[in-house]
Formats: structure tokens, C-alpha cells, sequence
């Protein structure tokens, strides 16, 4: 028995055990009559979205959905993409719920059975049973839906061709830079509206300002949502456009404004829990060597949300004493560097206050752009914008 998009269009309730754990996935889902859908989670103590596409072939139905879900309270790192599910049902609209098979779609690994699903309508007058035990799919229509679903399949946006030429290959893993993200004119035309416009906070490391959030919200655990500058909001979605951020799943919200005078840097450190793990800086004015740090400590519970006044960045046990960086980039004007997983996780980042930056063996990019060892870049004043997912901590309307 085949069905119309207007029997699967609208708002249904959602749950899918996986691994034997009830209920592993709880919230609403809207499928459109276009076949697509939007997942918002439930859970009180979670904060869950995705987004994805249904097909439909005679009474089977399959649907693939991106999610993006973490606990409020966790103090751990978020994982860096969300979670790719597929659900294939012998659906039957008129009963007011379906339920069928529930897979996980690893990136680069054939879907896995984890479990099974149920939806419902949550207006619906009809029981719904605690437990539904899926209804065998008739084999023709069932691959016709999979091979529709195949065909949906994307690489992560990171790892999409466009981006393999700017992926840093080493020891540290999921860095990319790109040498001319904005164009000379660009660059000059920001550094013009940053100084009309900034209030910078005066710090001995730097001069900062950050945008997109202020003081905290009632409960005290997020911060209040600010609407970002134009120009940053355009930015941004250049930023969305190339997938560095998913601009429904984990939105970039956050942009932090340093100004480096010669002589200044920042001391190596980790951006920590609080922010999705990725970062995206570009680069304005002077020129810098970046360094990255060598993995060093493994516990996550030692580095928390703390703030280290000394060094004005966020607090993290030492490094070793004579800790040298692993890798090294020199950042051009106009340039954007991303750092997500592994490196935004477990490696430091930071740079020499120094007024002349010297090419060593350990900058990545130096032969690139005609450089040797022992050259030496005079800086002038050096100008960031760090764009970064700040995490909801709680569950009030009006936070980040």
C-alpha cells in the first residue's frame, strides 16, 4: 500500500533505542513534503538538533538524519561531527505511529542495525503501543529506498575534495589553512571598521573584544545572546558556505577580536569544553608564526572552565619546561586557519611575544611561501578574528 507526502508531512514524535538503551534519541521531528526533515530533541538535560531527508518507495519509507546532541552538565569536548542515522519503516500513516529498523552510518563504513525506532503523532487519538516491533519491508521497494539514501551520503564537509589542499598533513591532525580567504582590499577595509568601531579590553598579552555574547543569563550558566555586527554576520556565513560550521547544527556565534601590538602573543593554551571544537581565525594586518604545542596531557577533568589571570587565557596544568612547539605556522594577512578535533582538543596553540618571528624547521609553510631557516619577519600590529561555536549551557530562551 503506497502513500502520498501529505501523509508524512508535519510534526511526529520521535524515539530510537540504540544498543539497548531506550529512548537513546527523544524528540520532534517536522517532515516536509519535499522530503525534508528537522530533528529537535526533547530531553531536558540534553541539547539536541539535526537535520536530514526522507524517501518513500510503495509502503517503505527511509529517512537519514544529522544530529548534533550533548548533556548541559557534560565538561567534556562535544564531538566534532554529528551523528548520521538512518531509519527504514513499512509504514502504515493511518495507524497514527510506525516504528521500523534504526542504523548508525559511520563516515567511510556501511550502515549498522543499533536498534529500532517509533514515531507517532503526537495529536494522534489512536493508542501508541510502549514498544512496536517493526514490520518486514518488502524487498523491492526497501532497495529502492537504500539506494536512494546511498546517494545521500556526503563526506563530512572538511573532508570534501575542495578542501584537501589546504589540510596539513603531520603529526596534527585536522588543521587546515587557506593562504587568501579575503583579498588585500578586504583586509584593509575590516582593520578600517575594527578601529572605528571596537572597545577593546586593554590586556597585557593583547587588546580583546569579544561579540556575540555578554553577561550571563538568569541561571548563570550560559551567557545572554548578542546580535554580531553586520560585517561579522557576513563573514560568518562565508565561513558557513565552506563548512567550516554547520549553520543550523552548531552555528558559528562567537567572534573574538584580538589586537597584537610587536612584542605581544599569547601564551599556548587550549580553548577548552565550552566551545564545539573547531576554531576559524583569520587574519588581518602583520604577519605571525602560530605554533602548535605536543599532546601532553590526556585528562579532560584537569582542564574545566577556569581562566588563568597570570597568563589571560584559559587555565591548563604546565607544560613541561623547555616544551617546544610541534608545529608551526606562519600566518599571512588575509589568510584563515581551522582547527578542529584533535588539534582544537589535545594540542596547545599560541604565539611568541616576540617582535621579529624566525623561520625554523618547525614552520610548516615556510618553503611555501619562499622563506628559509633563519630568516627573520619584522611584525607590525597584527589584527584576529576568532570564530567559534560558544555552547548553550542551559535551557533558557534567550542564550547562545
Amino acid at each position: 500500500m503506497a502513500f502520498t507526502p501529505d501523509k508524512i508531512a508535519g510534526e511526529w514524535m520521535l524515539t530510537a533505542s540504540i544498543m539497548q538503551c531506550t529512548d537513546a534519541i527523544a524528540g520532534r521531528v517536522h517532515f516536509t513534503e519535499n522530503g525534508e526533515m528537522v530533528y529537535l530533541c526533547q530531553a531536558s538535560d540534553l541539547i539536541g538538533r539535526g537535520v536530514g531527508r526522507w524517501v518513500a518507495e510503495g509502503p517503505v519509507l527511509g529517512f537519514q538524519v544529522d544530529i548534533f546532541q550533548y548533556a548541559l552538565t557534560s565538561t567534556k569536548h562535544v564531538h566534532v561531527e554529528p551523528h548520521r542515522f538512518r531509519a527504514i519503516a513499512n509504514m502504515s500513516p493511518e495507524r497514527g505511529f510506525w516504528c521500523g529498523e534504526w542504523y548508525f552510518l559511520a563516515f567511510q563504513q556501511p550502515p549498522r542495525l543499533v536498534g529500532n525506532f517509533k514515531c507517532f503523532r503526537q495529536t494522534s487519538t489512536a493508542p501508541v503501543p510502549s514498544r512496536c516491533t517493526p514490520q518486514e519491508c518488502p524487498k523491492e521497494p526497501k532497495k529502492v529506498v537504500i539506494a536512494r539514501m546511498d546517494k545521500m551520503i556526503a563526506l563530512p564537509p572538511l573532508a570534501e575534495p575542495r578542501w584537501v589542499p589546504h589540510l596539513l598533513t603531520g603529526k596534527i591532525k585536522d588543521v587546515h589553512y587557506v593562504r587568501s580567504f579575503l583579498e588585500p582590499k578586504q583586509v584593509d577595509e575590516f582593520l578600517r571598521i575594527i578601529d572605528k568601531t571596537c572597545e577593546f579590553e586593554r590586556m597585557n598579552t593583547r587588546d580583546t573584544q569579544e561579540f556575540g555574547a555578554s553577561q550571563r543569563c538568569p541561571c548563570g550558566r550560559s551567557l545572554l545572546r548578542v546580535p554580531l555586527p553586520q560585517w561579522q554576520t557576513n563573514m560568518i556565513t562565508a565561513v558557513h558556505n565552506l563548512g567550516a560550521y554547520h549553520p543550523v547544527l552548531y552555528p558559528a556565534n562567537s567572534v573574538r577580536i584580538n589586537s597584537y601590538q610587536p612584542g605581544q602573543g599569547i601564551h599556548p593554551h587550549m580553548d577548552g569544553p565550552v566551545y564545539y571544537p573547531r576554531a576559524a581565525i583569520v587574519s588581518l594586518g602583520s604577519q605571525c608564526v602560530f605554533d602548535f604545542y605536543p599532546r601532553v596531557d590526556d585528562d579532560e577533568e584537569k582542564r574545566g572552565f577556569s581562566w588563568d589571570k597570570g597568563k589571560e587565557v584559559p587555565a591548563a596544568p604546565e607544560l613541561p619546561r623547555g616544551t617546544k612547539p610541534q608545529m608551526s605556522l606562519l600566518l599571512e594577512p588575509g589568510s584563515l586557519l581551522i582547527f578542529s578535533g584533535d588539534a582544537f582538543i589535545h594540542h596547545r596553540h599560541g604565539i611568541s611575544a616576540t617582535e621579529e618571528d624566525e623561520i625554523g624547521p618547525h614552520v610548516r609553510n615556510a618553503k611555501e611561501l619562499g622563506l628559509s631557516n633563519g630568516d627573520e619577519l619584522r611584525r607590525s600590529r597584527r589584527v584576529s578574528l576568532t570564530i567559534r561555536h560558544l555552547l548553550p549551557r542551559c535551557m533558557c530562551g534567550s542564550v547562545i
